[in-house]
């Protein structure tokens, strides 16, 4: 039932991306409920805590915004790339509701922002197949992972995808090394002159230890309703992943090339969310895992099964956000 309704026209899915979104979040505008905020941003935390985004309906309304725009542009990235149908939300649909999964995640966080910026530079590295601003697209998209780092710094461990998105589109050089880095050093050189002009500079390398230290902190072990996901999930990635690299040989160069970079950015953020203490960091397994488990959804032959799964996460996940309204 549900996956019929993101084969219907353009329009009627955009309606339904909304009305579903709603829905999962009208709980948090009726009872907003505390936000899960990652206290490793240092650098752009004062963003959160003036009086007038610590109101919690100012949050909630900002966090379904965003959370409705992530959606909508990770569709289109999707789709104008040929990794899911064209003109299909399904993928964006499935990105809200792993962003929504619990009450704690209803409102504006700081993973918000840097989820919008990873995908700004995921735009640009996908674009970098046989182009011939190759050098440009780099230089911005690594500009654009250190603007997502600002909000969640574990994004810093992820930064080597951009070689190798570069190894898997042919298009490494020597260039690529230094002018990447670049692009990654410039907000936090331009962060650190700031502190240096207000006599604040040791601040600044004390701000920067932090983050150092914060990732590479090994996390605890995960609780059983946390193992019980991560089966679950890793289950029905195993089945999509096999369904979609078996046919990944059938498709035309730059598809099979852009599929196989998001194995890539899968494996690398599966990798990142399992050393790293910062839970935001989880947030950037869903970009990849909307993109294959959509694709698969929509092209698997037994509906049933794969309507029956989804149609289960979105009732546990109302049956927990819904769960709040009842709290004294």
């Amino acid at each position: 039932m549900l996956l019929k309704l993101f084969k219907q026209s353009y329009f009627a899915q955009i309606a339904f991306l909304f009305l579903f979104t709603l829905i999962i979040w009208l709980p948090a505008f009726i009872k907003p409920y505390p936000v899960i905020m990652s206290t490793s941003n240092l650098f752009t935390s004062f963003l959160f805590t003036p009086p007038f985004l610590n109101t919690n309906v100012l949050s909630v309304s900002l966090g379904f915004v965003v959370v409705l725009a992530l959606a909508f542009f990770l569709s289109f990235i999707f789709s104008s790339h040929n990794l899911t149908h064209r003109n299909s939300f399904l993928a964006g649909f499935l990105f809200v509701l792993f962003l929504s999964r619990t009450p704690g995640h209803l409102g504006l966080n700081p993973a918000l922002i840097s989820l919008l910026f990873l995908l700004l530079a995921l735009k640009k590295l996908l674009e970098n197949f046989k182009s011939a601003q190759s050098y440009n697209l780099l230089f911005t998209a690594s500009l654009l992972f250190s603007f997502a780092s600002l909000f969640t710094p574990s994004v810093l461990l992820l930064f080597p995808i951009i070689w190798v998105n570069l190894i898997i589109f042919q298009s490494f050089n020597w260039r690529s090394i230094p002018i990447s880095l670049v692009g990654l050093i410039s907000p936090y050189f331009y962060i650190g002159i700031a502190y240096f002009m207000n006599d604040k500079s040791p601040l600044f390398f004390e701000q920067m230890k932090a983050i150092l230290l914060s990732s590479i902190q090994i996390p605890d072990l995960p609780k059983t309703h946390d193992i019980i996901e991560l089966v679950v999930a890793a289950l029905l990635l195993f089945i999509a992943s096999t369904y979609t690299l078996s046919r990944i040989g059938n498709q035309v160069i730059s598809i099979r090339k852009k599929t196989t970079f998001m194995f890539w950015f899968l494996s690398l953020s599966i990798l990142l969310s399992f050393i790293n203490v910062d839970s935001s960091a989880r947030e950037i397994v869903f970009i990849p895992f909307s993109a294959i488990l959509g694709y698969y959804f929509s092209v698997v032959n037994r509906q049933f099964w794969a309507n029956l799964f989804i149609s289960l996460i979105l009732i546990m996940i109302l049956i927990q956000n819904y769960s709040i309204l009842f709290y004294a």
